[in-house]
């Protein structure tokens, strides 16, 4: 299932968090944790996405990234952020 962020008339479509190819996740584990969601990001979206991200509040996009992860963090998988 897919995530939908809307902001300013503009929405962008991410893939299940849990649907990201493993390959990323892989990739992105042995960065600063503030640098993996940009990785991961940057790796699923297309430019014109990442417009609309780029032009969030940084509350905003706090929002709706934990939404899109459901608070997990992006190095875990969802069932062992729920242990």
């Amino acid at each position: 299932m897919t995530y939908v962020i809307e902001h300013k008339n503009k929405k962008l479509t991410l893939p299940a968090f849990d649907e990201i190819p493993v390959g990323v996740i892989r990739r992105a584990r042995k960065m600063e944790a503030d640098e993996q969601i940009w990785f991961v990001l940057e790796s699923v979206l297309k430019d014109k996405d990442l417009a609309i991200l780029d032009s969030m509040s940084v509350k905003e996009f706090s929002t709706a990234i934990s939404g899109w992860t459901g608070g997990t963090p992006v190095g875990e998988s969802l069932q062992s952020a729920k242990s």
